[in-house]
């Protein structure tokens, strides 16, 4: 257990000087020092005060094996916009960053030259990379299924409108607008505006609730928004999209395991479900488009928003900057048309 090096990595996160965090818990500097070399320990009132102030549980603070995750990948969520554009062969939006050279490079190896003119993107919430590896057996249908893993980093705050605001339009969040948890409409150019101006036909599959929902509505798109029927009949939909194959590019939002988690924790029992649930839905469309998209080159994408990690009371949360919220992994495959 290697409290020390814990208290340490969680202050860097934050951003806070060793000044700054004893001045929060009216102790001196040297003590924080002390504790960060493992000299001295936090007092029982110190530890609670300083899971407030890092946004974290208490075993958090103790447990020396997730103290080994301290970097935060070097690829940003901004660069998968790009990529999507380029893998349609369409100019990318006019903010979004240079494209993710692993996800274009796998285009261009996987379709031979030529570009998707199908896109389908599964985007599950809050599915942590440190979930993705420390559970792999709820992601057996999601493995089998993709080619290549990208990982990335989220943006901050690590919360789903500033997230997915990101992905779709390869911006930062100070540029797209969206700066916490709220949901205006996204008025700068995003991959849906890039797709209309191609003569593409994009459609966005979601709760009526949920942030995708909402920040890039006013588009002329086709949206199918359900107020009822959580998952259920989002992924229904979306199989009926596939099977009508009159869309270009699909989203797919299931939310399933970021409310479960936030309620329960990432790791118990009832989240770990919803991986499953996850896993298996994506394996379905998955197969839909095998057999029904035989004529098309198709990327298809599982694609998280952020991550998350755990709080006392055996709850779940994310927001923060550090690498269980900002690290996450996306999984492409692409199919590419039977030749006549």
């Amino acid at each position: 257990m290697n409290i020390g090096e814990n208290i340490f990595n969680l202050r860097k996160f934050k951003g806070m000087s060793q000044e700054e965090l004893a001045h929060k818990l009216l102790v001196s500097r040297q003590t924080i020092s002390l504790w960060e070399t493992n000299q001295t320990l936090p007092t029982i009132d110190n530890f609670l005060r300083l899971k407030e102030i890092f946004g974290v549980s208490v075993d958090r603070i103790l447990s020396a094996e997730e103290s080994k995750n301290t970097h935060t990948n070097s690829n940003s969520l901004e660069t998968i916009c790009a990529a999507l554009a380029y893998a349609m062969g369409i100019n990318p939006p006019g903010c979004a960053a240079e494209k993710n050279s692993e996800l274009a490079n796998y285009i261009d190896k996987k379709f031979d030259g030529e570009k998707a003119d199908r896109i389908v993107m599964y985007n599950p919430d809050a599915i942590a990379q440190w979930v993705y590896k420390k559970y792999p057996e709820y992601f057996c249908d999601v493995k089998r299924q993709t080619d290549v893993e990208i990982y990335l980093s989220a943006v901050m705050p690590s919360v789903t409108p500033v997230c997915f605001g990101t992905m779709y339009t390869g911006a930062q969040p100070k540029v797209h607008g969206i700066q916490k948890y709220e949901k205006p409409v996204i008025t700068i150019e995003s991959i849906f505006d890039a797709l209309i101006a191609a003569g593409k036909k994009p459609a966005l599959v979601s709760y009526g609730t949920s942030s995708l929902s909402r920040i890039f509505l006013e588009r002329d798109m086709d949206y199918y928004q359900f107020e009822d029927g959580g998952i259920s009949v989002v992924n229904a939909k979306a199989m009926e999209l596939i099977l009508r194959d009159e869309h270009d590019f699909i989203v797919i939002y299931n939310g399933n395991y970021d409310s479960v988690m936030h309620k329960n924790g990432p790791e118990s029992a009832r989240s770990l479900a919803e991986l499953r649930v996850n896993d298996h839905i994506f394996s379905c469309i998955s197969e839909m488009i095998k057999m029904h998209w035989k004529n098309h080159n198709t990327l298809v994408g599982f694609a998280m928003d952020h991550g998350c990690h755990e709080i006392d009371g055996g709850c779940g949360s994310h927001g923060l900057d550090m690498p269980e919220d900002m690290n996450i992994v996306h999984l492409y495959k692409g199919y590419s048309r039977e030749k006549v």
